[in-house]
């Protein structure tokens, strides 16, 4: 799958070049014996090698990425893959544009590397605005409590923006999707307080969150589509029976998905009109103090 190979090929391009970086400083020390640096020097060369490779496979890859979010958006916003999507993208945001990106990723002569980590940021910032049309991926985006900052948004802006790496119609167009990120973001968080308990009947018994696509298992258990899809992937077997099957034996349940999207709106629109108000009492005090 598209996805998992480029998961894979940047997470392992990218993890070599702070290992490359700390050798490279190693390396000017004037006290380090010519033994010492010898093997230093050598182990620099074999990570090289490894990251030559990786990153030419992950520059093909984000190639093909944007081609095909471009071209087959539904297919990369279904539910068992946008969250993936969305945590693969927002990582390696981070990654390339986090507070310690200029010191851990600035290793010598990139280009012999084929490191081009502006265009990296370009690339991934393509597929994103790729993906704009989609409520279901902004909020996926919004809901990654690991790599979602919106601090790495604003510096992915300062830096394309200054090295004009991208055009000013595009930049418009991140900037819209940013605030978007931003609306989704405080709407999650507002509605997180306000859920309470999930429903039992609701919550995916395997990953004990709200499930959005519930089916029923051969083994009467009723998990979310997601769930299923990502366990299939490694074992095909029902987990709760480990007996054999595949995708095609999860039962839809259109009664119980409709039961829990009426109970989710409600939630979320109940988390919308408190941040309404909240910004219609601060724009009153505002006034008030002027």
């Amino acid at each position: 799958m598209l996805l998992n190979d480029a998961t894979y090929v940047l997470d392992e391009a990218l993890s070599k070049f702070p290992k490359m970086r700390a050798l490279e400083i190693e390396l000017k020390d004037p006290t380090l014996s010519a033994e010492d640096g010898q093997k230093k020097q050598e182990e620099l060369q074999t990570l090289g090698n490894q990251a030559t490779s990786y990153m030419q496979l992950a520059n093909e890859t984000l190639e093909m990425m944007k081609l095909f979010t471009n071209a087959l958006s539904d297919a990369f916003t279904m539910p068992e893959i946008v969250s993936r999507l969305a945590s693969m993208l927002n990582y390696n945001l981070e990654t390339l544009a986090g507070k310690r990106a200029a010191a851990e990723l600035n290793v010598e002569n990139r280009e012999k590397y084929h490191f081009r980590p502006i265009q990296l940021l370009s690339d991934l910032v393509e597929i994103y605005l790729n993906l704009d049309g989609s409520d279901v991926f902004v909020e996926a985006v919004a809901a990654d409590g690991r790599s979602f900052k919106i601090e790495v948004l604003d510096r992915v802006t300062t830096i394309l923006s200054s090295r004009k790496q991208k055009d000013p119609a595009d930049m418009a167009r991140w900037e819209q999707l940013k605030a978007r990120f931003k609306v989704a973001k405080a709407t999650l968080d507002q509605a997180e307080l306000d859920l309470g308990d999930v429903p039992p009947e609701f919550e995916d018994p395997i990953m004990g969150d709200l499930m959005r696509d519930p089916v029923l298992l051969p083994s009467k258990h009723i998990v979310d589509r997601s769930t299923i899809v990502q366990h299939l992937l490694s074992d095909p077997k029902d987990p709760f029976t480990r007996q054999p099957m595949t995708v095609d034996d999860a039962v839809p349940q259109p009664d119980l998905k409709a039961k829990i999207e009426q109970w989710r709106e409600e939630k979320m629109q109940e988390a919308r009109n408190k941040l309404a108000a909240a910004a219609v009492e601060a724009e009153a005090m505002d006034t008030t103090e002027d």
